[in-house]
């Protein structure tokens, strides 16, 4: 349509065609519409993807069982003290009695007179089959100690004192725990039996306390309910080889009264 009084303008404009600039004007927005479509296909991907990998996982782990968590069994187990196995011969009091048994079949039987810090205090660890490797004298009692809350502070060379049994190797030691207590400690082990025992005396007289006294306590020791035919040999070879010097010596060491010194 041509325009009054501008004619040249009219010649111009009959060829002027305004498509273009309307496409030019599209343009940027059908970009901005392809892009935003691409990134919302891109988004849709790769959510679906983590929602089936999500899906994948969780039909993996139903397939697989859940796994139980047990704890293994404790190595040792305790077990009823009574009837006694063993007895300590004119003892002043009933011991109290501890047991355990190993899973490998092996029972250990713990016998306390008094109590750590008393005058007179005994402790006496026999043991039937032990599982552990053999290790020295010492570290032996400072296991046992520890066991019951006591330390070593203290030890001298040991040395062997003849008992019923057979030689029983004792030392001089000193255990410490709330208080601290002079001591003597021994070991014995008959590996052809499988038994043995550990343990000290402690209390006022322990530090001046002969091989005969302490011989005797340990000679004291005795079978009390039935037990294994090797053990009950054992004991009987023991018997035969006791001494009667112990008869008396046997209660002192027990009751903790000294004999008195012959004129």
């Amino acid at each position: 349509m041509a325009r009054a009084g501008y004619p040249a303008w009219d010649e111009d404009e009959t060829f002027f065609d305004e498509r273009p600039a309307r496409r030019a004007r599209k343009k940027p927005l059908r970009w901005f519409r392809m892009i935003l479509m691409s990134s919302l296909m891109i988004g849709g991907l790769v959510y679906f993807a983590q929602h089936k990998s999500s899906e994948v996982q969780v039909a993996a782990r139903k397939s697989v069982p859940a796994s139980v968590l047990i704890a293994p069994a404790p190595v040792w187990t305790p077990v009823a003290p009574t009837p006694a196995l063993y007895v300590i011969e004119r003892a002043s009091a009933p011991p109290t009695v501890e047991a355990r048994q190993h899973t490998s079949g092996a029972r250990e039987d713990a016998l306390t007179l008094g109590r750590f810090g008393d005058a007179r205090h005994a402790r006496l660890t026999l043991i039937q089959g032990s599982p552990d490797p053999a290790r020295s004298f010492f570290v032996d009692i400072v296991r046992r100690a520890a066991e019951v809350g006591l330390a070593v502070s203290r030890n001298e060379q040991s040395r062997l004192v003849a008992t019923k049994f057979g030689p029983v190797e004792a030392a001089a030691m000193t255990l410490v725990g709330k208080s601290e207590q002079e001591c003597q400690t021994f070991r014995f082990a008959d590996h052809d039996s499988g038994f043995g025992f550990q343990g000290w005396m402690c209390g006022a007289d322990a530090a001046g306390m002969d091989d005969a006294q302490l011989a005797c306590f340990i000679d004291g020791i005795t079978l009390g309910s039935a037990s294994s035919p090797s053990l009950k040999a054992l004991f009987v070879r023991a018997e035969r080889s006791r001494t009667e010097a112990c008869g008396v010596a046997s209660h002192t060491a027990a009751s903790g009264v000294r004999t008195p010194p012959r004129p």
